[in-house]
């Protein structure tokens, strides 16, 4: 970690940033919901890696992603460092133009990747002749520049800029409001939501890294599934601020008392300690620090699910096998620095890093109220969104839906429990479990993942059965808090619908099988004769040329972990079969 110079050259940029900013701004308005679900994350797999597809796997069991929202994108390029017309060309404007292409561009917030994608992108030759300070050196992680899209697309340098986030905001005399993340939402100086123009983002998060010094397959799924346990249990651990008078330390230390009290005041534990890394503490809810080198596995703390970690230093988010740097003291080589990996293997839910040094510049770094904008209820995303004010050199690791502290609410409607296939106009009135204390400003109607209704409390949800296919399809009504974090509730049902006479089901003789075997046999019964096709999400992964027969479906079509597969064909949905396909 190189603690900051330059100071003239760091306020020049800036000042260039806030100048330029509005060579960005889009003034196009459009319909805004609330967001912070699984309706509102776009999942992007690479379908070449068994790694990504396994972890992709899991994360949708867990969170219940809509079919439509998973992007099966056929990456080879470099796991660990790519150049930006590579990030550009083969993962970024891919997942944009295929999330317009779904209709999908008014409700997806989180761009989320498996594992196995680039974690550092190097925008140097975006600028040609450009010489950057080496405060501002245009090399980036993987989720702070999806974050920063719109800058990134346009080859804009301000997007090294220590001010380019607009969600970000301080407290203001000693409180930290929080607010709820859209996508379409526009941003001004300052945090504040404006109603005609401003900067637009789209929160990203990396679920995982296997390359090099990254993690297991197995730790990243246990790091998953830690994530949803936590959601709405608030957690009664400590958040922890470890203080001490090095430059890892000393760039956010007239924050942590304020934010400690915060804290306390919501009823969560915070303390100040002396020194670079908590020793033997049993509970940790939290955890911002600043140390090049930390034991985790010999300092004698456990994580609670959900908890968030936050290290000021150089090479947090990098994961490769890079030579250490010689200590100057003695001249001997030094051992890797901490990485988001450490956190993630020793048991934290999630963990941010930069890529590249970063020097000790306190905008590339969550600022300590991160912890109260996540004990407000707010995501892991948009804590931490809200938090970096430029935060283009960093890498977010883990689950960004997780959400510890929020109050989520239980929605019931009647209707779903009704036995029997439904026909016709189907009407739901749904409502929220009375214990709920919070107001609810609206309910969403989604079908097999496309949103199709939304009313008031009190109001009705309708749904023409005969505009899709007969068969199984998956509902949900998802209901919206009028709160300025709007936290969700949701009701996910499986529903059968007859219109017609004919149908199409599934069967297997095996729900257990081992990768190894290479393929999984599928038996398909309908009573038309035309051509079936077989799909995981959305993606096709067998066919029949007419009516009932066998399909025979490559595993690694499928990937390791639960899968769940269906079929269409001539007007009908079968119900979907799962598979717990195991790597040995």
């Amino acid at each position: 970690m190189q603690p900051e110079r330059n100071r003239p050259t760091i306020s020049a940029v800036i000042r260039k940033t806030s100048l330029c900013i509005a060579a960005v701004i889009s003034f196009v308005q459009l319909p805004c919901f609330a967001g912070g679900g699984p309706e509102n994350v776009f999942l992007l797999v690479n379908s070449t890696s068994a790694n990504s597809m396994e972890v992709a796997n899991h994360y949708v069991d867990l969170r219940q992603i809509p079919e439509s929202n998973v992007f099966y994108l056929p990456y080879l390029g470099s796991k660990s460092v790519v150049n930006g017309d590579t990030f550009r060309g083969q993962i970024l404007l891919p997942a944009l133009i295929e999330i317009d292409k779904r209709e999908l561009t008014g409700r997806i917030d989180y761009l989320v990747y498996s594992c196995d994608f680039p974690w550092r992108i190097n925008l140097t030759s975006d600028y040609p002749g450009k010489k950057f300070p080496p405060q501002l050196s245009p090399r980036g992680g993987l989720t702070g520049l999806t974050y920063l899209a719109a800058f990134v697309k346009q080859k804009r340098e301000e997007v090294v800029g220590l001010n380019t986030n607009l969600y970000f905001i301080e407290p203001t005399r000693g409180v930290t409001i929080s607010r709820a993340f859209k996508s379409k939402y526009r941003w001004a100086v300052g945090g504040r939501r404006t109603a005609a123009q401003g900067l637009s983002y789209i929160i990203s998060s990396m679920l995982g890294v296997t390359d090099d010094r990254g993690n297991k397959v197995s730790e990243i799924v246990n790091c998953l599934k830690l994530a949803r346990s936590a959601d709405g249990t608030s957690p009664s651990g400590t958040v922890y601020y470890m203080k001490h008078g090095g430059p890892r330390s000393k760039p956010r230390h007239e924050f942590f008392a304020g934010a400690a009290s915060e804290l306390r005041t919501l009823g969560v534990e915070a303390k100040i300690l002396p020194g670079k890394f908590p020793e033997n503490k049993s509970s940790i809810a939290g955890l911002t620090c600043g140390t090049a080198r930390a034991e985790l596995g010999r300092s004698g703390c456990r994580f609670l699910p959900g908890a968030f970690c936050d290290n000021l230093t150089s090479y947090g988010g990098t994961l490769s096998n890079y030579k250490p740097p010689i200590d100057k003291k003695t001249g001997k080589k030094s051992v890797y620095q901490v990485s988001v990996a450490d956190f993630i293997r020793y048991g934290a839910t999630s963990a941010c890093g930069t890529v590249f040094e970063p020097y000790s510049i306190k905008q590339k770094f969550p600022v300590p109220s991160v912890h109260v904008h996540y004990v407000n209820g707010c995501s892991l995303g948009e804590s931490f969104y809200q938090s970096v004010q430029g935060p283009y050199q960093q890498l977010l690791v883990g689950d960004p839906l997780c959400q510890p502290w929020a109050k989520i609410p239980t929605v019931e409607a009647k209707e779903l429990g009704v036995r029997g296939m439904l026909r016709g106009t189907v009407r739901f009135t749904p409502t929220v479990d009375a214990e709920h204390d919070m107001p609810i400003d609206f309910f969403e109607l989604f079908v097999d993942g496309e949103r199709i209704g939304q009313c008031k409390p009190g109001g009705e949800l309708q749904w023409d059965t005969t505009t899709t296919e007969d068969g199984y399809h998956e509902v949900r009504i998802v209901s919206v808090d009028d709160t300025p974090i709007a936290t969700q509730g949701r009701l996910v049902k499986v529903i059968g619908v007859k219109n017609g006479l004919d149908a199409i089901g599934l069967s297997t003789d095996r729900r257990q099988i081992a990768l190894t075997d290479e393929f999984v046999t599928v038996n398909v019964a309908s009573t038309v004769e035309s051509q079936v096709e077989l799909f995981c999400n959305t993606r096709k992964v067998g066919s029949l040329a007419s009516g009932s027969g066998r399909v025979r479906i490559p595993l690694n079509k499928l990937g390791a972990g639960p899968v769940e597969v269906y079929a269409i064909g001539a007007g009908q949905r079968s119900k979907s079969i799962g598979f717990e396909i195991a790597v040995r």
